[in-house]
């Protein structure tokens, strides 16, 4: 998460609220504490001890498609990591951003791509991106990023 934010050189701010998909064991949603945002982990996996107990941290044990839209009407910014493929990834964050009264600023996403032919379709998930709504999108993978690729949006 920490590689992630640097390299998007997303405008987040201390006391904001960032929504992390996937969250569980931790790990990104402590860095995101570390910083001092507001943090709503949601995964149906428990989370490590030192994350659950942080007073900015809410866990929802529940996958991200089953949250309540207006769950995220006081959320700027959006990260998800599941461990699924990418198109499901894209589903679920689209239905949480083009909902409205959800006003999602910027995302950051992880797709991840088990098999490598994948990558050919990227263009295509950029694109679908950016018809939510997010003027400036892009992709790289980072250095501590396997097979799989971080995508930073904005509004």
């Amino acid at each position: 998460m920490e590689e992630a934010l640097r390299w998007s050189r997303l405008p987040v701010r201390a006391g904001q609220q960032f929504v992390e998909l996937g969250c569980a064991p931790g790990g990104s949603c402590q860095a995101l504490l570390s910083r001092g945002l507001k943090v709503v982990g949601i995964d149906p996996a428990e989370v490590a001890p030192s994350v659950k107990e942080h007073r900015r941290f809410t866990h929802v044990r529940k996958r991200g498609a089953d949250v309540r839209r207006r769950a995220f009407r006081h959320t700027r910014w959006l990260a998800a990591d599941m461990n699924v493929a990418p198109a499901f990834t894209l589903d679920t964050v689209e239905a949480i951003v083009t909902h409205p009264a959800v006003q999602i600023r910027g995302l950051l996403l992880t797709l991840k791509l088990p098999d490598w032919r994948l990558a050919e379709e990227v263009p295509a998930y950029l694109k679908r991106i950016g018809s939510w709504g997010f003027t400036k999108v892009r992709a790289r993978q980072l250095q501590h990023n396997r097979q799989e690729l971080c995508v930073a949006a904005l509004r």
